[in-house]
């Protein structure tokens, strides 16, 4: 690349248009960039300061990020730290094994709250109470119904009891009859 073939005009205007592009602030930087892919041995001291701590202040980012993460995972940490010993304060949970099944029903059943997930632990612990049998004697006993007629004649029985019953119901009509 030599200049020895144009003449003093055409390199007095490449001259010019070099030094406009150098000197203004638009173009400065990305006029050094070029210079620098066509040179690259040349030393820019602008570039390279400004590279050099570009580089610098990402790192410092990169750096300040983690601090930052481990930061808010020391404080969830420390949250739920403090939850456990909550549940534990207030009598929701009696050991770590207790709290890990409150957790693991968290998990299960989508709890967010503590507290909430270890009443619910609780009241799965709990024993259902006994339903009662299907035959209850007392019903028999407090109606005072005398079966010994359906042992005899349990058609005649059973025809009389449907008629005391329909006479009962003639006898309190209900609304709109």
């Amino acid at each position: 690349m030599s200049l020895e073939d144009l003449s003093f005009e055409a390199r007095d205007e490449l001259a010019s248009l070099a030094r406009s592009l150098a000197e203004n602030p638009a173009t400065r930087k990305d006029f050094l960039r070029m210079t620098k892919k066509v040179k690259p041995d040349l030393p820019i001291p602008e570039l390279e300061i400004e590279e050099q701590t570009n580089s610098v202040v990402s790192q410092m980012r990169q750096e300040n990020e983690q601090i930052r993460a481990k930061l808010r995972e020391k404080e969830a940490l420390d949250d739920l730290e403090k939850r456990r010993s909550s549940l534990m304060k207030k009598g929701l949970a009696q050991s770590d094994e207790d709290i890990a099944e409150i957790e693991k029903v968290m998990l299960e059943k989508g709890i967010p709250n503590h507290e909430t997930a270890a009443e619910y632990w609780k009241w799965m612990q709990q024993a259902a109470t006994p339903t009662p049998t299907g035959y209850n004697p007392n019903v028999m006993k407090n109606n005072n119904w005398d079966l010994s007629k359906f042992a005899k004649n349990p058609v005649s029985a059973a025809r009389d009891a449907a008629s005391e019953a329909l006479a009962e119901l003639r006898k309190n009509r209900p609304i709109g009859f």
